[in-house]
């Protein structure tokens, strides 16, 4: 069987045509191909296809669910040659009906759609011990770094040096923060006092790794700590599971449907909207509507995302003196996320579920 995986032109796309971001431009090949897996984009091909998508799909172009191309891309969902419809959890099919709840063909072209979460290769036999006789070690990983929880990892460094607590923290990160993240205040020099701490004796700040360098140093941690605001799936902890590497993390999209607190992991609770996204309860508006990104730049919100912030820092630092505090219970944590990893996000099992699948609608 031949399969094609999309390869879409995302700089001319993103940059030039914002509206295409829903579409995979069916081009040609020098390799004929049976059928087409496209991710996150909806093919336009006469072939058979899948689409794996994250969150949103089709995506919207700037958030306009009644423009031509979103609706153009929506009615290919429900053409013979669209065979599944695979959502990577449980939260990105939720936010399939939801953006789509108005749309009349929905209830036939759920019959289509199931999700398999992502899948990775396993690295470890076992899981890992801790001994407080050496410092816990702690990577964060995240390019869009306030979001992804930079900011807290830095300032609960901060509050464990202060009482002399045996932690070293790992950053991994681009540092992309300010008016180019959506959950992020655009004044850049609000976040300059918590950058501040990048020279702390207890971080050790990596920049950008390439993936096996970033798998061994996950292999080389205890814990994986990403108090993110928001995030369509959160592939690091995954990775790091991979490595018996337990995460510290939040209750936000689909994070609670593989981190299970005191399993292979800890999850922080923060405020959520029906959609299992991050709301200030204090203010009463969601971080994404159309209200908010007008008050982005206010006083008001920055007050949310500190206090946000430091609370996030404050429950984190507890579960680590935990830890510390008593090592024993650290073992069972890595072995629940090798088996999690194991059980849940296999790339061998993965695979044959998905050589199946594509045998199936071939062979049809």
């Amino acid at each position: 069987m031949r399969k094609q995986f999309e390869q879409p032109w995302k700089r001319l796309i993103n940059n030039f045509l914002p509206g295409l971001t829903a579409f995979t431009l069916d081009k040609p090949s020098e390799h004929k191909y049976d059928l087409l897996h496209a991710f996150c984009r909806i093919p336009s091909t006469r072939k058979p296809w899948i689409v794996t998508f994250e969150q949103f799909l089709p995506r919207p172009a700037g958030d306009r669910r009644d423009s031509f191309l979103f609706k153009a891309a929506r009615r290919n969902l429900t053409s013979e040659n669209c065979k599944r419809i695979i959502a990577m959890s449980d939260y990105a099919k939720q936010k399939f009906i939801e953006i789509n709840h108005d749309w009349h063909p929905l209830k036939d072209v759920l019959k289509k759609a199931f999700v398999i979460h992502p899948n990775v290769p396993i690295y470890a036999s076992k899981g890992k011990t801790y001994s407080s006789d050496h410092p816990l070690q702690i990577v964060f990983i995240g390019h869009a770094f306030a979001r992804k929880g930079g900011i807290v990892a830095l300032r609960v460094a901060d509050k464990a040096r202060k009482i002399g607590l045996p932690v070293v923290f790992h950053l991994v990160s681009k540092l992309l923060y300010g008016s180019i993240i959506y959950t992020d205040h655009p004044d850049k020099q609000r976040y300059e006092k918590d950058l501040k701490l990048l020279e702390l004796p207890n971080v050790i700040f990596h920049g950008k790794l390439t993936y096996p360098n970033v798998i061994e140093l996950l292999t080389k941690s205890h814990f994986q700590m990403m108090a993110t605001l928001d995030d369509t799936y959160g592939f690091s902890i995954v990775e790091g599971f991979s490595v018996g590497t337990p995460a510290i993390t939040t209750n936000v999209c689909a994070l609670p449907e593989f981190v299970h607190s005191e399993g292979n992991g800890y999850l922080i609770e923060l405020p959520l909207n029906e959609s299992r996204n991050w709301i200030s309860r204090k203010f009463y508006f969601e971080y994404c509507g159309e209200v908010f990104q007008r008050r982005r730049n206010s006083e008001k919100y920055w007050e949310i995302l500190d206090e946000t912030y430091e609370i996030l820092a404050d429950q984190t630092l507890e579960l680590i003196i935990e830890i510390v505090n008593h090592p024993e219970k650290y073992t069972p944590l890595s072995e629940g996320a090798l088996a999690q990893a194991l059980d849940f996000h296999n790339s061998q099992a993965a695979n044959s579920v998905l050589d199946n699948l594509y045998s199936k609608i071939v062979n049809v």
